[in-house]
């Protein structure tokens, strides 16, 4: 027997039904919800997080970058700068101001002021110079911009390197180099005045020039019995 089936009503028949293949019965798209919007939405703010990011790690290595450049080019000495006076037999020959008289490496004094308190000499030319003791066989051999200096044979590392000044090509002599090495010449500083003295009297002007050797190192000490060996000794063991 066939089985009936139920007839649907008018309304049901009336309604537009949307096929499989997307598009409804008069040929046009249903609407549908799009989620594009929100990914994009979702896209700009991982962006700008980045962004964000990159301009604070940017930001971060200049600040370690500016630290590190200022910690090598800072000099404590600069805190504490000294005008230079240079005296011969108590009157001031030469006064050098503060702003000429240090460099960042410290305080310095022209070689052609030396010569008038006291008989150095100066020999080469360029870089390579030796400044010595008229009379004597005591010299300084060193190097523009260099602080390995060699005093009579003996290479020695300074604080502040020989300078020569590009003006006119006066070679700058650190103080503390007169202070360590040379005797017979008078560093004192003021430190109410700020000033530094350095001064010669007309009975020192033959200087020695001295050197700082470090103590010779102590010979070590073996016993007798390291001395001799023994094979049975080495077999036993």
């Amino acid at each position: 027997m066939p089985q009936q089936v139920a007839e649907l009503p008018a309304e049901v028949k009336a309604q537009r039904v949307t096929p499989r293949g997307g598009k409804r019965a008069g040929g046009k798209t249903p609407r549908r919800n799009n989620p594009r919007p929100r990914n994009r939405d979702r896209s700009s703010k991982v962006a700008a997080f980045v962004i964000v990011v990159l301009l604070f790690y940017a930001l971060f290595t200049l600040l370690i970058a500016g630290f590190i450049f200022y910690s090598f080019n800072d000099t404590a000495k600069n805190t504490e700068i000294y005008s230079l006076r240079v005296v011969y037999d108590e009157k001031t020959i030469h006064n050098i101001p503060a702003a000429e008289a240090n460099d960042q490496y410290g305080l310095y004094i022209p070689f052609s002021y030396l010569t008038d308190i006291a008989a150095f000499g100066l020999a080469g030319e360029g870089d390579d110079i030796s400044l010595f003791i008229i009379g004597t066989d005591n010299r300084i051999n060193c190097t523009a911009n260099s602080s390995l200096i060699v005093i009579n044979d003996n290479p020695v590392r300074i604080s502040a390197p020989v300078m020569r000044r590009e003006s006119d090509g006066e070679y700058l002599i650190p103080v503390t180099l007169l202070e360590t090495y040379i005797k017979g010449i008078d560093v004192r500083y003021d430190s109410e005045k700020m000033i530094c003295y350095v001064s010669s009297d007309v009975g020192k002007t033959d200087v020695a020039l001295t050197l700082l050797l470090p103590e010779p190192m102590e010979k070590s000490y073996f016993p007798e019995s390291y001395k001799v060996y023994r094979p049975e000794e080495s077999t036993a063991q």
